[in-house]
């Protein structure tokens, strides 16, 4: 490798790390607004085809940063020696490194083919290829760039405009900018512009978060009560053990009693917190004997306390007489002790809940979610009712999808619950990430979410993006939030992903038009020690 082709190498993997370092738990948000400048320098002057593999480099880096817990759940729950379970942290960091392989090549092309300025074609595309990975191939928008941002809450209020994926925009429009600012000097009329761009845009989000968060505060409210949240601290490799089973249901049936005479309205309960099947089947009465026994009593404990419990179980999926597989259920038990409504999750965790192309990959691939077996998939989302509310319900994992938690408020829900059980990461990173992205929930859609987790963080998340009474990890106890709602509907919660779609198009556009009617390569690229870079492709 020529000194050039290190030196490069070395900015894009430190462009990657500063991204990664961005992200919680490591929280160095600041660096989000610069870690692709780095990256701009590399692909100054190459190919195409280099360009790609150079922000592959950089995509890979900041991926494992992001990414290193995902050996601690393999080692210690599926039994995979460290040495080993490091390895698909390195393939999935692989593969999702080719989404900012695409979308720093597609910024590229279209600028280089086109006279549209870089400024403009990369945060567009990288906009556009975080929709895709929303959804395609297997749908996993872990860690999209904007939820570094998810502190900065009197800037990324618009983000109930364009969701998520508007947040991710500014900040590559942001890196854009300075790159401009710093590398072409002798371009003054494209770093004014570009600065002055930057400049009045931020000015208008920043006024405009400042008087959303006001307004939202001083708006009516529709109706509040008491929720307690209830964390277990069960640990992961007791949790699923028959033997265990009655003491992990004393602990949320004396934190429940404690929380009722505290005067909690609804007591929550985090994901799987009963560990056994609760619903009903006459089909299979040896099977669920047991499970009859602890059915009875969390309904006898809801009467006897007279308030709701809301709480996750799982369920079993009966088809045609033969058992299925699970269901990851909620279900709601009244204030008298009957079951009032269940939810089965839909957005299921990739090789946790299920093996995807399982033809292919499962001879390889084992799942590391013990007690559950093979998931099943919901087919509907279920709002419930609680004293004059309607809660809309995520499991764990469905957090992260934007338009999945918009469906539901655009459905009516006032409240959203999420309950969930990240024991299985222990203090990595990856409990402050989940908050993290849960936070831009709440922003999307201007509605509080009650998050209740076995071993934190439990939290309440106001509708402005706020976190309160944030609980400790792996700190067993009950905190009773008050929670409010307000008749407050937001545009991303009618329109949905249309600024991220508008971006898909464009790009899609840009890239037709760049590839069927390309610009002449008319201008000479100067090495990059002389300092005269090149104009093709760069932000300006």
């Amino acid at each position: 490798m020529s000194s050039n082709n290190a030196t490069r190498a070395a900015l894009a993997v430190a462009s990657g790390l500063a991204m990664g370092l961005a992200f919680p738990k490591f929280d160095h948000g600041l660096l989000a607004w610069v870690a692709l400048v780095p990256l701009f320098y590399v692909i100054e002057g190459e190919s195409m085809r280099r360009v790609f593999w150079w922000a592959y480099l950089q995509g890979f880096a900041s991926y494992v940063v992001q990414f290193y817990w995902i050996p601690i759940p393999l080692h210690d729950f599926a039994d995979v020696r460290m040495e080993f379970a490091i390895f698909p942290m390195f393939l999935l960091a692989g593969i999702v490194a080719i989404n900012t392989a695409v979308a720093i090549w597609a910024g590229e092309f279209i600028a280089r083919r086109t006279r549209i300025p870089s400024v403009i074609t990369m945060p567009v595309a990288w906009t556009a290829v975080e929709l895709i990975r929303t959804y395609f191939p297997i749908g996993f928008p872990w860690n999209l760039l904007g939820y570094t941002a998810y502190h900065n809450l009197g800037l990324i209020q618009f983000a109930e405009f364009t969701g998520v994926y508007g947040v991710s925009a500014l900040i590559v429009f942001f890196n854009a900018v300075v790159y401009v600012v710093i590398a072409r000097r002798g371009d003054s009329r494209s770093q004014a512009v570009s600065l002055s761009a930057l400049t009045a845009l931020m000015i208008v989000l920043v006024a405009f978060g400042a008087w959303r968060i006001r307004d939202l505060k001083n708006a009516p409210i529709a109706g509040s009560f008491k929720v307690a949240m209830v964390q277990g601290n069960i640990p992961q490799s007791l949790k699923w053990d028959p033997n265990f089973l009655s003491q992990s249901y004393k602990v949320y049936q004396d934190e429940t009693e404690d929380a009722a005479k505290r005067g909690a309205d609804l007591i929550v309960w985090p994901e799987a917190a009963a560990a056994f099947l609760f619903q009903p089947d006459d089909r299979y009465p040896a099977m669920l004997t047991s499970d009859a026994q602890y059915r009875t009593a969390l309904l006898t404990l809801a009467r006897n306390i007279g308030k709701p419990i809301l709480f996750g179980a799982p369920a079993l999926a009966v088809k045609n007489d033969r058992v299925a597989g699970f269901y990851n259920r909620a279900d709601l038990v009244s204030d008298q002790g009957e079951v009032l409504a269940h939810y089965d999750k839909i957005e299921l965790v990739p090789f946790g809940e299920y093996v995807p192309a399982r033809a292919l990959l499962g001879f390889f691939v084992n799942r590391i979610v013990e007690g559950m077996g093979d998931m099943i998939p919901g087919k509907e989302q279920t709002l419930f009712e609680v004293k004059g509310a309607k809660l809309g319900i995520l499991i764990c994992y469905e957090s992260i999808f934007p338009d999945f938690t918009r469906r539901e408020v655009n459905e009516g829900a006032d409240i959203l619950v999420n309950i969930t059980n990240d024991a299985w990461y222990g203090e990595s990173s990856a409990p402050y990430q989940v908050l993290a992205m849960a936070v831009m929930r709440s922003i999307e859609t201007k509605v509080p979410m009650v998050r209740t987790a076995n071993t934190g963080f439990s939290a309440l998340i106001e509708p402005t993006g706020e976190i309160t009474n944030r609980t400790p990890l792996f700190k067993r106890g009950t905190t009773i939030v008050n929670v409010s709602w307000r008749p407050v509907r937001t545009l991303y919660t009618i329109v949905g992903d249309l600024f991220a779609e508008i971006c898909l198009v464009l790009t899609a556009i840009g890239l037709i038009v760049g590839w069927r009617w390309p610009r002449p390569a008319t201008i000479e690229v100067a090495p990059v020690r002389s300092r005269k870079l090149a104009t093709n492709g760069r932000p300006h």
